[in-house]
């Protein structure tokens, strides 16, 4: 069964219910205090999760994850050497310092990696890990904040476009072209293409 990853993670993390970015001002709407106030969380969660879905596409990153270490710095990990201007724009973002920003993302990313190895099933944990950090697109693209550029940083452009963020009949659409022309299936397709050949 397929998990979501950014609403396990803050629900294990004890957040409030993160809020999609709007698709017209690619703005997350805070209205309440408390929404205020969770607004860098609001940008780590799916910061840290788009970094996860970055990292299992490589050997090095994937066993890593597998591994279950701590890291002191999971920005500069998952970002490289973009580590620092990632965090200086979570930082300008939420409006706190880098030093916090630090704290609070290897949190997320630590119990992010937690995880994602509980719900590794089967024999292969490395293809099971990287089959759920890899089916993780869509439920992340939702909450990331555009400003931040993280695909950028990342060096994955689908991650910053602004279609991907939109939900509906037109944006359903839109992303099975953008599936067939890549060849990647998506979740739904690779779930119900399972079902019926069990």
């Amino acid at each position: 069964m397929a998990i979501n990853l950014l609403e396990k993670v803050s629900e294990k993390l004890g957040l409030s219910p993160l809020i999609k970015v709007d698709p017209v001002t690619q703005q997350v709407e805070l209205k309440t205090d408390k929404e205020r106030e969770s607004k860098l969380m609001q940008a780590l969660v799916p910061t840290a999760l788009a970094g996860i879905y970055d990292s299992v596409r490589s050997e090095e990153g994937l066993n890593f994850l597998i591994d279950g270490q701590s890291h002191p710095d999971w920005i500069a990990l998952m970002f490289g050497k973009n580590g620092g201007e990632m965090k200086e724009r979570l930082a300008a973002y939420s409006g706190t310092t880098e030093d916090f920003v630090q704290t609070h993302f290897n949190m997320v990313a630590a119990e992010a990696a937690k995880v994602l190895r509980e719900n590794a099933s089967g024999a292969d944990t490395k293809k099971s890990i990287r089959d759920i950090a890899g089916s993780q697109r869509d439920n992340i693209l939702p909450y990331l904040p555009a400003q931040l550029r993280a695909g950028l940083l990342l060096d994955d452009n689908t991650l910053d476009d602004r279609t991907n963020k939109m939900e509906g009949p037109v944006s359903t659409i839109m992303h099975k072209i953008e599936t067939a022309f890549t060849g990647q299936e998506s979740q739904e397709a690779a779930d119900k293409k399972r079902d019926k050949n069990m």
